[in-house]
């Protein structure tokens, strides 16, 4: 079930992103990825299926997987400046599995998660590589939309394939994988050039902040209210403090 879900919620967020990145601009775009699309109707499934405590766990667990998703957009948009787009996104996920595997043994309380995570993002913002003029943006091929919405769906089935015959500890480490940060950030790259690349990865990363408000939220409020009053208060507290994030960077 967890593997239906995801294969069609990435697909459909990175169609989501790309559309409202080409109709608005990398600030909507990164406004749209910050949505809980994919990790929320994820953590609902956890709490139906495991118990509200497991969620709220796996919630905590997520705020701490946001510093490899972090390691990964600093890794790639420095090594963008002078790579091609495929030895990028395997620096960016190297850099993600020793930071990650270096999180997973740390054990703080939501809040501490919180701020270590919030603290990441805004320190990778600042030493993401200077900004340079951006290629303006060429017409797109037809196929491009279906080919990042494929290239999401089979690096999600070969992550979730994997971790289902590796055991649980794999699992959990591959949980927070950047599917969509990778197919955003190399799709960008491959196109527009490095530069474009570091300006949506400039806008991208304190927008992930929103997330992590609403991942904080989680854990905070599913031992003490119902499933659904829960997830109302996660997400309706990360749209109100995201917007005004967005109108401030």
């Amino acid at each position: 079930m967890l593997l239906v879900l995801r294969l069609v919620l990435v697909p459909l967020l990175i169609a989501a992103v790309t559309l409202a990145s080409r109709r608005w601009g990398h600030r909507v775009g990164a406004f749209v990825t910050a949505l809980p699309a994919v990790a929320g109707p994820t953590l609902l499934f956890y709490a139906i299926q495991q118990d509200a405590l497991f969620a709220a766990d796996a919630a905590r667990g997520s705020l701490l997987g946001l510093v490899g998703v972090a390691a990964f957009c600093l890794a790639y948009a420095r090594a963008s400046i002078r790579f091609h787009w495929a030895v990028c996104l395997l620096l960016g996920w190297l850099s993600f599995a020793i930071v990650t595997l270096a999180m997973y043994r740390v054990h703080v309380g939501p809040i501490v998660a919180f701020v270590i995570a919030v603290a990441a993002l805004f320190g990778t913002r600042t030493l993401l590589p200077a900004q340079t003029p951006v290629i303006s943006a060429s017409t797109t091929p037809r196929w491009d939309l279906p080919l990042r919405m494929l290239s999401a769906a089979a690096i999600v089935f070969t992550l979730t394939s994997a971790a289902e015959r590796l055991g649980s500890s794999v699992s959990g480490i591959l949980t927070p994988f950047p599917v969509a940060t990778a197919i955003l950030a190399g799709f960008t790259h491959a196109q527009r050039g490095s530069s474009a690349c570091v300006e949506f990865l400039r806008t991208y990363t304190p927008g992930l902040c929103g997330f992590a408000v609403f991942c904080v939220m989680l854990a905070l409020t599913l031992p003490h209210l119902s499933i659904a009053a829960s997830f109302c208060v996660a997400l309706a507290t990360q749209l109100v403090l995201q917007t005004a994030l967005f109108r401030r960077i």
